[in-house]
């Protein structure tokens, strides 16, 4: 059987120095199937066609160049697509053209490909070296636990999919091209989009040979660079979760593509120093659908159908990150997920009712845990949690463990006591309002949980009776 075709995808940009080793490499390797390469030059002004067209001329058939105004990588890769030698390719593969290849890399990976129908895009691990060819580094990836399967939050999460490393079946090219013109990276894309669609598989050798000259678009950026290149990674993430689909999603994954949207966020503010830096663009359009989901969010959540919630409220946190409402109606359908969601779980192992009295009110009148014990002691379906979130988490552990000594209450078996510590996240705090049925304190709380003194306890249990159904 003739073995299957490859078209190889070079986006190349002032890259005169580097471009003939890539693309002889492409057509130096020792895969038995056709190889076609496809080089698009983005507008360079140094040569770097020349370079191409002339290595064109010594392999007659099996180079295409392309020459287009600057347009960026993604403009160039997509230009490379949309050639008739990667349209009639079982796949593609991408080589950035600064880098190389080793002669073994197509035949291990379409190996691979051939043998695990189920796996759509396989990447690979890479070799370091400097401008002139010296290796820097020896595994970028070794320590790095790359991902594989079919995770689309895992993909989502960073940008570990190394692009002149990554060859994807030919099948998928209608869902993975065009990339929108707002990426900022080609790979990125190819992983998180294939992702969706089938699963991907990781070889650490052979190793892509990646050229660090100073110059590469992020490796090592800092400062403002870093800025940019986590603003371009927002970017990309939010994409992807503006079009999250319960039923392609599960519930798991949608809430860690969110954490993941929120960590570079996170970062980037760090970077920046100042919480009043603009993240992402966000429209007069964008808030108006955020809003629409927001309140579509909200009605699935009363109906209880909380995947379908999440779902739609993540994509109108992503639609409008910055608004306080569409986040705050995430975390709504979040704290209702129960003990195994992902993220903080300050009541996990509570029992179905909890009655929550605050750990200083406590320390201040010891006889209170006493009286809690008489009142709630016979229900055996609740437990009384000690908020100590405002508290060092040992310190809390150890005077609360003492009062309970004092108290003959360590072995008592009327008593589930649960000792809630913190610092709490606005998840964490979340799922602990949700999860109360009754405070009990001398402050009044403003989540609208109910709420008796101290003096009132025959009130609190009265309200676990009530709840039991």
């Amino acid at each position: 059987m003739t073995a299957p075709s490859v078209a190889v995808l070079v986006a190349a940009y002032e890259a005169a120095p580097y471009v003939g080793q890539a693309v002889r490499s492409a057509l130096a390797q020792d895969y038995a199937g056709d190889v076609h390469v496809v080089v698009v030059d983005d507008g360079s002004t140094d040569g770097t066609g020349d370079v191409v067209a002339g290595i064109a001329e010594d392999f007659p058939g099996r180079v295409t160049l392309v020459r287009q105004e600057n347009r960026g990588s993604v403009g160039a890769v997509n230009r490379c697509a949309e050639q008739d030698a990667a349209l009639r390719a079982d796949f593609l593969a991408i080589l950035d053209a600064d880098d190389a290849w080793p002669a073994n890399k197509l035949t291990a990976q379409i190996a691979l490909l051939a043998s695990r129908p189920e796996v759509g895009l396989v990447y690979g691990d890479m070799r370091v070296i400097d401008g002139a060819g010296q290796v820097v580094q020896e595994s970028w990836l070794a320590d790095a636990r790359p991902p594989s399967g079919r995770s689309f939050s895992t993909f989502l999460r960073e940008n570990l999919v190394t692009g002149s490393s990554i060859v994807v079946r030919g099948g998928l090219r209608d869902v993975l091209f065009p990339i929108p013109d707002d990426m900022a990276w080609a790979d990125w894309w190819l992983a998180v989009r294939a992702s969706q669609f089938a699963e991907i598989a990781y070889l650490p050798i052979p190793r892509t040979l990646y050229r660090f000259h100073g110059t590469n678009m992020s490796l090592g950026a800092q400062g403002a660079a870093r800025l940019r290149e986590l603003r371009r990674g927002l970017r990309l993430q939010r994409w992807f979760l503006r079009r999250v689909d319960a039923a392609a999603v599960p519930v798991e994954e949608l809430e860690r593509a969110w954490d993941a949207f929120a960590r570079v966020a996170a970062e980037a503010l760090s970077v920046a120093g100042t919480p009043f830096v603009e993240l992402v663009c966000v429209s007069d359009e964008d808030r108006a659908e955020a809003a629409s989901l927001v309140a579509s969010a909200r009605e699935l959540l009363s109906s209880d159908q909380l995947h379908e919630a999440l779902a739609v409220a993540t994509r109108a946190a992503a639609a409008d990150p910055p608004s306080d409402d569409a986040r705050g109606a995430l975390l709504e359908v979040r704290a209702q997920l129960g003990p195994d969601a992902v993220g903080p779980q300050p009541l996990r192992g509570a029992r179905p009712l909890v009655a929550c009295v605050a750990a200083d009110d406590l320390l201040r009148d010891p006889a209170l845990l006493r009286g809690l014990a008489d009142t709630l002691g016979d229900l055996e379906d609740v437990t009384l949690a000690v908020d100590a979130v405002e508290f060092d988490a040992s310190e809390a552990a150890a005077r609360i463990s003492a009062l309970a000594d004092e108290q003959g209450f360590a072995d008592d078996p009327r008593l589930d006591l649960a000792l809630v510590v913190g610092p709490l996240d606005e998840l964490g705090a979340a799922r602990l309002r949700a999860g109360l049925t009754v405070r009990v304190g001398t402050r009044r709380p403003i989540d609208g949980t109910p709420w008796f003194a101290p003096d009132d306890l025959a009130g609190a249990r009265a309200v676990l009776l009530a709840a039991r159904g």
